[in-house]
């Protein structure tokens, strides 16, 4: 988790903010998805970085999402997809 907080840190606090309200959006419109949801909702030009997992786990903390015990393939398809297994988070 060490190595996400640290690209997320590569964000600008803009960037960042950014990416918190997609979260919240997925969280408020969708009982469940996963990290590809959340690229959805961000600009297609936005910096891709392995930071995404601690701006989740920082609204998992925060009550918003909680993780599932359930994954899926990644649907990305682009460099950035690989097929990854992807944690399905839940909507508080």
């Amino acid at each position: 988790m060490d190595a996400s907080a640290a690209a997320a840190r590569r964000w600008t606090d803009l960037e960042v903010a950014q990416v918190d309200e997609a979260i919240r959006k997925c969280a408020y419109f969708q009982p469940y998805f996963t990290a590809d949801d959340i690229w959805e909702r961000l600009p297609k030009d936005f910096p891709v970085t392995k930071g995404l997992a601690s701006r989740l786990n920082k609204a998992a903390n925060a009550g918003l999402i909680e993780a599932t015990d359930r994954t899926c393939k990644s649907r990305r398809t682009n460099e950035h997809g690989h097929g990854q297994r992807l944690t399905i988070w839940r909507s508080i």
